[in-house]
């Protein structure tokens, strides 16, 4: 029990370093080359969805307490926010693009 329990612990924090991660990247794309973002968004999407849902298994056998519970639901909800905002940023040019906009004539 002691063991399902340290993995479920486990596999939240990797989601929340799974979901930190993809958050860095993603915005780091879009300050570099935002015209491949939605490219980056494709391949960052599976892994958020797996940092989600790789957790359950884990915290339905363990019989795991609310509090890995809440963090699960709430690294879900980062996770969909995390997707979200690199949709949105995909639509907003990025910052040179911006800046090549504004220096013409």
């Amino acid at each position: 029990m002691a063991t399902g329990l340290v993995l479920v612990w486990l596999l939240i924090a990797v989601q929340v370093l799974t979901i930190a991660a993809c958050a860095r990247h993603l915005a780091q794309r879009h300050r570099r080359d935002a015209s491949r973002l939605a490219r980056t968004l494709h391949r960052t999407a599976p892994v958020l969805l797996a940092s989600a849902v790789l957790p359950v298994p884990a915290l339905l056998v363990a019989d795991a307490p609310a509090v890995a519970w809440g963090l699960w639901g709430a690294g879900t909800i980062a996770a969909a926010l995390v997707h979200a905002v690199g949709d949105t940023l995909r639509d907003i040019p990025g910052p040179q693009a911006a800046s090549r906009a504004g220096s013409g004539p």
